[in-house]
């Protein structure tokens, strides 16, 4: 971070794994209890950590912190069929109330940490970033994570919402809380895929979001990192270099037409 702030005036933005995302990755009954009783017990620990991580970062001067819960869709798209992505049977049971408030109990603690008045708390969720085999991923709208993230009140809503997988933009809207007041970081490229977006693609979104919300708060990225898994990355470095010029270059049209600033 010191070396980053070197180089760029920029506002900074740094990525974290979140509480439930490290607690259920780590998770495993019959290791995790010979040191704690429960995943409860052991999400509080991962609380601790991440809280002196984001007073770390604040004293460095991060404008966002970005904390990625990327197996939420998990908890609740696969129907109780159990699935290993990341975290351990995660979709244990059908119904994903129990799960999603053991999210819950772990994310708002390490939200409301956050300074706002020094940085931006974000959270990111996707469908899964480990295969560009589009139909092996996850797909449905954020609705049944609604809840949640009125909750959990992050700043900054960063969300994948290239893919027709993803849902409507106007689901997400049903919220108030959300509509009135988060930022959404708009998904607007598969990262998963070779072939860069068009500059009207992305425009395009931002035209339908901007339907929703003013311009100073939609930001635009990708919808998950272009960085996977180090022995089977889903995409090379050429394609990722013509997808970010293609992002460049839509935001430079969207500000000609004063669409964002």
């Amino acid at each position: 971070m010191k070396i980053l702030k070197k180089y760029t005036d920029k506002p900074v933005k740094i990525t974290l794994p979140g509480p439930y995302l490290l607690t259920r990755s780590m998770w495993l009954p019959k290791l995790s209890k010979k040191a704690y009783d429960s995943k409860e017990a052991l999400g509080q620990d991962v609380i601790k950590l991440l809280e002196r991580e984001i007073d770390n970062l604040q004293a460095l001067g991060v404008d966002v912190i970005q904390f990625d819960e990327p197996v939420l869709t998990e908890v609740v798209f696969t129907e109780g069929k159990t699935r290993s992505f990341m975290c351990a049977a995660l979709a244990e049971k059908k119904d994903p109330t129990d799960e999603l408030e053991f999210a819950k109990s772990l994310l708002k603690p390490v939200m409301d940490h956050v300074d706002r008045s020094k940085s931006f708390a974000s959270l990111h969720v996707c469908r899964g970033n480990w295969s560009n085999d589009e139909s092996t991923l996850l797909s449905g709208a954020y609705t049944p994570l609604l809840d949640l993230f009125e909750y959990v009140d992050p700043d900054i809503l960063t969300l994948e919402y290239s893919t027709p997988r993803a849902g409507d933009f106007s689901t997400l809207m049903e919220s108030d809380q959300i509509k009135n007041n988060d930022i959404i970081g708009l998904g607007v490229e598969n990262p998963r895929l070779h072939k860069a977006e068009s500059v009207d693609f992305i425009t395009g979104k931002v035209k339908n979001a901007l339907q929703y919300l003013p311009k100073e708060r939609i930001f635009l990225n990708p919808d998950c990192g272009f960085a996977t898994f180090s022995n089977r990355p889903v995409n090379e470095e050429k394609f990722i270099i013509n997808k970010i010029k293609s992002l460049v270059a839509a935001s430079h049209q969207l500000r000609s037409e004063a669409l964002v600033d």
